[in-house]
């Protein structure tokens, strides 16, 4: 076996048969395939988890029993120590984890304001002195430290909320949302367990009685001292019997007896029968930021610790950057506010930098949170280390994923493996090696259909990848929007999304669409709350324009279906999650043999003690306890995973018992379950054949699922519901973790929603199913504070044509070429060429031709583009069939920077009549060698010098350490000559052969490599 590669030999887990395969390792690898082909099965299941139970029993001197494992294999050799960053895991679900603490910046931001920052006085919060002393209130301020800069120390904590930054109480408008219902109808619809208690109801009772208050007034109506008594009771004492016993009692109010019930529970169980009714508001003493005032009033650079903790991550690296190069950051932190930058741009390469620090992890998408913990491995130095991804991409706008595949691929030239789990195309095309699984799903999947090289793939006749690239994107009948009826709702407001107006067809597919971070869940989310209230409001009489809502009148119902994990038990299995088990349990208990053994609906339950394995209760697998590790599952020795006594297998429903039905593929259940017999259970096996289910077996876990599988047997199961027509249904990314050849069987779901009187929007990234929807609301221009407004609302047609689109562009190339590859998107998040451009015009004079590299500065993109450039020594050709140009630059160098952390830049190739320009830069500061240009953007926005003869917009690929200098290695996004007959370009006065070789190279680079 070659040790260049990962070997894996006989591999059966799940619906793996006898798979043989290698990874190459250093390479960036892509496992493809339809959505249950067989992908997680291999590289997580298998590959991953074997290759952690090796490397966890190396760290122990005592051999580690690690059991068998849910993974068969015969042979796995050449393995690495592995690292699994999944979309989402246990172990961040706690609401106390941020973005902040998961990263650590949070510490390191802490490090900086306690060694950094200057203490305000703690009377006046003024200024002092370097003696720390106030002038103003003859005072000292104590010392700083990092515990001064934590809510969770004594030191820093706001007293008031405890350093949590809001206050938890009742809130009258949870207590009583619709105050135009009764006294009565408010005491009958509270919560069990709260003032509904029998002593407390008769208490209020005898207190109306006493000052005359009808229970059967609204409570609207209620006059300001009758509210009063209602809220906060009276001090009467009032003889009551309940129940047999005589007591005294004091009416003490709705809040007065939540207020003291809530203070005085003694469990969490009791707490928490009060939940509905708590509400939170923002301290009054913090004003959120969770810290003392002193701390709160400290800064550094200009700024406090809660402006970075509240603020974009862009916007944090922005103001270091500022502050690092004005000298405004005290010496003593400099190098700890460089490594605060380094990291925290690593987390905006990933197309993260919208995110705050104080943001809640749980609150991140599973795409966030994987792209969130590949930034931090990114930061890290690890070599020769394997990484498995499972889709990075999900969830993530086409401009966004040039920002992925350049982490991918920081992470593969640092010597590591990185096995990516994948269905976007960019990342296909992109990777160094690509394994296929399937040809289908679950039983009909589980092979190799391809090993190799992308262009090979295109070749394969096995592939559904390569097919369906083939092939283009799906197709549907649009709808005729001449006659439609329209939904509008004005005022949404929510997170960055302000005041925003979206305007939908009623009876047809919108598509909700922006870079990540754009706004487009908080539009969402703030229309279906809007519609939600408005059919709510619609038995009081409450208008559609008191509402801000236009149309809503033909809506009966709205449905939001959201991404979210299902069956979390393991004992949720595919029947019972779509809600057939009992019919099927029925079927069972109501046999001739069933009846004459006493066996009821129970005994036909793995979930229910009596019929069901006691040594497994009912799951099928063994459990064994690992004392440091997570436990490990055998198939139970008992019933050999079939879950039942053997009382209960031996009743048998025509040919089949209990296990071997729920044995069964959907497929072949369809054909053996009798539709008169059964109908419930036919029509949702049906429904499920109809999406691509047909595969699974009726008993399988639903926590076995793949991410495509879960997500349309969630779609199909609002479908299952039978609702009305007349329906919103709101779906969230419903094309995340889909093969582009399962995307049909979504569409197929909503043809029939449509097709009944339904209308559907969805968020959704994928360009192919934006370009063919009926309508487009288009959120931006950019993430976070620079998005959140409706940029575009009308047809995908029109949307092409909109400039100020992201999305737009990319849907303006799928028009324009139907036929050919969507391309990778730059750093930048600007598409690339599928063509690689000719660069033969030019390659011959490149090497001694004077030419500019020109660039802006990022962290001035907010204030106007910054410009930079420098003149290079030599630039070549590297490859005219990839379009790669290559030259030097010195380490170190500020323009060079300043254009590198942009990841473009634009080549100007100089003019004979252009030695001034050319003077000007060689010998000019950085920060004004364009002062006297009007230069003009390229066509990737980059600086173009007016006169150039031409240039070549580049996109950043590689840069090498030689010697003292870097070699950088770029790729050709597009070349403009605009010579004309007259012009020639100016090139290099030669030196002798002690500064140019034969290839018009300086010196110092064969220099650099005897060295």
């Amino acid at each position: 076996m070659s040790l260049d590669s990962i070997r894996l030999e006989g591999v059966t887990t799940h619906n793996l048969k006898s798979v043989d395969v290698s990874f190459p390792k250093g390479k960036l690898v892509v496992a493809a395939g339809v959505s249950g082909s067989g992908k997680s099965s291999l590289v997580i299941d298998t590959l991953f988890e074997h290759s952690k139970t090796l490397y966890l029993g190396a760290l122990s001197s005592k051999s580690l029993d690690m059991g068998d494992g849910d993974y068969q294999f015969d042979r796995i050799a050449g393995t690495q120590p592995p690292v699994a960053l999944r979309q989402r895991d246990g172990g961040y679900s706690n609401p106390r984890s941020t973005v902040g603490t998961l990263t650590g910046l949070d510490g390191l931001y802490r490090l900086l304001f306690g060694a950094g920052s200057r203490p305000v006085c703690p009377a006046c919060l003024g200024p002092t002195g370097p003696d720390l002393f106030c002038d103003d209130c003859g005072c000292f301020a104590e010392p700083h430290s990092a515990k001064h800069f934590s809510p969770n120390r004594k030191e820093g904590k706001c007293l008031r909320c405890d350093g949590i930054g809001e206050l938890v109480g009742f809130a009258l408008d949870k207590i009583i949302p619709d105050r135009s219902k009764t006294l009565t109808e408010i005491w009958d619809g509270a919560d069990p367990g709260t003032f509904a208690v029998p002593n407390v109801r008769k208490a209020f009772e005898a207190m109306a009685a006493d000052i005359g208050l009808d229970l059967g007034v609204p409570f609207e109506k209620l006059s300001p001292e009758q509210t009063e008594r209602v809220l906060h009771g009276s001090d009467t004492i009032y003889t009551l019997k309940i129940r047999k016993v005589t007591n005294d009692f004091r009416f003490e109010g709705i809040l007065g007896f939540l207020e003291r019930a809530y203070r005085n529970a003694s469990s969490a169980a009791r707490k928490n029968a009060f939940t509905n009714y708590l509400g939170r508001e923002v301290c009054p003493g913090c004003k959120g930021g969770r810290l003392r005032p002193e701390s709160l009033g400290a800064t550094v650079a200009g700024h406090t610790f809660h402006d970075f903790q509240s603020d974009e991550l862009s916007r944090s690296i922005t103001r270091l950057r500022d502050g690092l190069s004005s000298g405004a950051v005290p010496a003593q932190v400099r190098e700890l506010a460089s490594a605060i930058v380094k990291q925290s741009a690593n987390i905006e390469e990933v197309g993260l930098g919208h995110l705050q620090l104080r943001r809640p992890v749980i609150t991140l998408s599973g795409g966030e949170l994987q792209r969130l913990l590949l930034a931090q491995h990114l930061a890290s130095d690890l070599t020769g280390v394997m990484y498995v991804l499972d889709e990075p991409t999900a969830g993530l706008h086409e401009a966004d994923t040039g920002k992925i595949l350049t982490s991918l691929r920081r992470l593969r030239d640092l010597g590591n493996t990185v096995i990516v789990i994948e269905h976007d195309e960019s990342v296909i095309r992109a990777a160094d090696w690509i394994v296929e699984l399937g040809p289908g799903a679950g039983s009909r999947g589980g092979e190799i259909v391809f090993e190799g090289r992308f262009t090979d793939l295109l070749d394969s006749g096995d592939s559904p990848t390569a097919s369906a690239m083939r092939t283009g994107g799906p197709s549907r009948t649009r709808a005729d929007l001449a006659d439609a009826a329209w939904l509008e709702v004005r005022g949404i407001t929510r997170n960055n999304v302000v005041d925003q107006t979206a305007r939908f067809p009623l009876g047809g597919l919108t598509c909700v669409s922006g870079v990540s971070g754009a706004g487009k869940s908080s539009l969402v989310a703030g229309l279906h709350a809007s519609i939600s209230r408005a059919i709510a409001q619609r038995p009081t009489g409450t208008t559609a324009a008191n509402t801000g809502i236009r149309g809503a009148e033909v809506l009966d119902d709205v449905i939001y279906v959201e991404q979210r994990p299902i069956g979390r038990s393991s004992r949720s299995t595919l029947v019972t999650y779509i809600g057939i088990s009992d019919h099927i349990r029925d079927a069972f208990a109501g046999s001739a043999e069933a009846v004459e053994r006493g066996l009821g609906r129970g005994e036909f339950s793995p979930n229910v003690a009596g019929g069901r394995c006691e040594s497994c209760k009912g799951l099928g697998l063994a459990e064994i306890e690992m004392t440091l590790f997570k436990s490990e599952f055998i198939v139970c020795p008992e019933c050999e995973g079939r879950r039942f006594q053997e009382h209960v297998l031996d009743v048998r429903l025509g040919d089949k018992n209990i296990h071997d039905v729920l044995s069964m593929t959907v497929e072949d259940a369809l054909g053996w379950f009798d539709a008169k017999s059964s109908p419930k259970v036919v029509q949702a096996l049906g429904v499920l054949g109809e999406f691509g289910l047909g595969y699974l077996q009726l008993g399988c876990s639903t926590t076995t699922l793949s991410g495509g599988e879960a997500q349309r047997l969630n779609l199909a199961g609002e479908l299952l519901k039978q609702r009305r027509s007349r329906t919103l249904f709101i779906f969230d990314e419903p094309t995340r973790g889909l093969h582009a050849a399962d995307i049909r069987h979504l569409l197929a779901l909503f043809e029939r929603l449509i097709s009944t009187g339904n209308t559907i929007v969805v968020i959704e990234h994928d360009v192919k199913v934006i370009a063919i929807a009926d309508w487009v609301i288009d959120l931006g221009p950019g993430a976070g504070r620079e998005g959140g407004r409706v940029v575009h609302s009308g047809t995908p047609e029109e949307l092409a044509d909109n400039a100020a689109s992201v999305t737009g562009a990319f849907v303006r190339r799928l028009r324009d070429e139907p036929g050919a590859p969507m391309p990778e998107p730059d750093p930048a998040g600007h598409p690339r060429p599928s063509a690689a451009p000719d660069l033969g015009v030019i390659g011959e004079l490149l090497p001694r031709a004077v030419t500019v590299v020109a660039g802006t500065a990022r962290q001035s993109e907010r204030n106007g583009p910054t410009p930079y450039g420098l003149v290079i020594g030599s630039l070549t050709v590297v490859s005219d069939e990839l379009a790669l140009i290559g030259f030097l630059v010195r380490s170190g160098s500020t323009s060079w920077n300043a254009i590198a952390e942009t990841g473009r830049f634009c080549v100007n190739i100089l003019g004979e009549d252009q030695h001034e320009v050319s003077d000007a830069f060689s010998q000019g500061r950085p920060d004004n060698r364009f002062d006297a240009l009007a230069w003009t953007p390229s066509a990737n926005g980059c600086p173009r010098l007016p006169g150039a003869v031409g240039t070549i917009d580049c996109s950043l690929k590689s840069t090498y350490r030689i010697g003292d200098h870097e070699f950088v290695l770029a790729t050709v996004v597009s070349v403009d000559i605009r010579g004309g007959a007259d012009r020639r370009p100016l090139l290099r006065t030669e030196r002798g052969d002690s500064a140019l070789d034969d290839y018009g190279w300086r010196r110092f680079a064969r220099e650099a490599e005897a060295r």
